[in-house]
């Protein structure tokens, strides 16, 4: 896997290609990962096109997705959605974590999109997190994850591989969302407010090149941009402005780290009205200019 740019791009079909054993569905791979076969190279950013379940099994590891660090311990659940930056900071050498990685094509092949469109909408649209402390959750999908790996491997021989595929998919899926289900309820969101913020992620993540606005995303929601930003910060501790200027940021910083870019190409990328825009933008997030941040090796 070569590092052609500053952000490598992980594809399904780059990553099935590698593994040593034919596989009866390309859509989905299970990998047992520790320190000595770990895929993912350390302090290097990356972005997934596919979504992935990961059990912390040993050790402790540190990943960034956007701009926040998380700490992932024994036994808990990291679940990842597509198109979000992260980077592994670090692994410590006992490290062992179940892994499996799905494309979206998986998730609509198993019925979802007509069975269950507001749990797609919920996987698609909500950010990365970590569940802790769920023992009984994290041994099922602990379950689920290994029928699923033996009946990927076509060299175990399985009559019903399809529809058992299929079968511990759809539960590995839906005890997921009931545990998010669950969650949202203790913490009082309504439904309404769920679909709205739902709504905004996936809103911002089409739209935060065009549109840096709140006021759009209001508008097309059909809400005051006063109740988005309530609802929006009920959910997610952030408001609507702080989650686009978030976007941006990582997205200039990957951007400037491209050789191919100067300062003022990206504030045009970037849809600033001029480079001066940017800059001052950019400064005040990072307390740096964008000038001397691309001559800097950190991200």
């Amino acid at each position: 896997m070569k590092k052609k740019e500053y952000v490598i791009s992980l594809k399904m079909e780059d990553m099935t290609r590698e593994l040593l054993f034919p596989q009866r569905s390309k859509e989905y791979m299970v990998l047992e990962s520790t320190s000595d076969n770990m895929q993912i190279q350390r302090n290097c950013h990356y972005r997934a096109s596919f979504f992935g379940v990961l059990l912390a099994e040993e050790g402790i590891s540190y990943y960034r997705v956007g701009d926040y660090e998380y700490e992932l311990q024994k036994g808990d659940i990291l679940f990842c959605v597509p198109q979000e930056v992260f980077k592994v900071i670090y692994f410590s050498a006992d490290i062992k974590q179940k892994q499996i990685f799905f494309s979206t094509d998986m998730l609509s092949d198993a019925g979802f999109n007509y069975r269950s469109n507001d749990m797609l909408k919920n996987f698609s649209n909500n950010p990365s997190y970590i569940i802790r402390g769920e023992q009984h959750l994290y041994k099922r999908l602990a379950f689920y994850i290994k029928e699923l790996a033996y009946l990927n491997d076509f060299k175990n021989p399985v009559y019903y591989s399809n529809e058992m595929i299929w079968h511990y998919f759809s539960l590995l899926m839906y005890d997921i969302e009931n545990y998010s289900k669950n969650f949202r309820q203790q913490a009082s969101f309504s439904s309404r407010e769920e679909e709205i913020t739902s709504a905004f992620f996936a809103l911002v993540r089409e739209y935060y090149v065009e549109h840096h606005d709140v006021q759009f995303y209001a508008d097309r929601l059909f809400v005051s941009r006063k109740y988005l930003t309530k609802v929006v910060k009920k959910a997610m501790l952030r408001t609507p402005k702080e989650i686009i200027n978030q976007i941006l940021l990582i997205e200039a910083k990957i951007l400037l780290k491209n050789s191919a870019n100067n300062v003022g190409q990206v504030a045009c990328l970037l849809n600033f009205s001029d480079q001066t825009v940017f800059s001052k933008f950019f400064k005040k997030h990072t307390e740096r200019n964008p000038s001397d941040y691309k001559m800097d090796d950190l991200f």
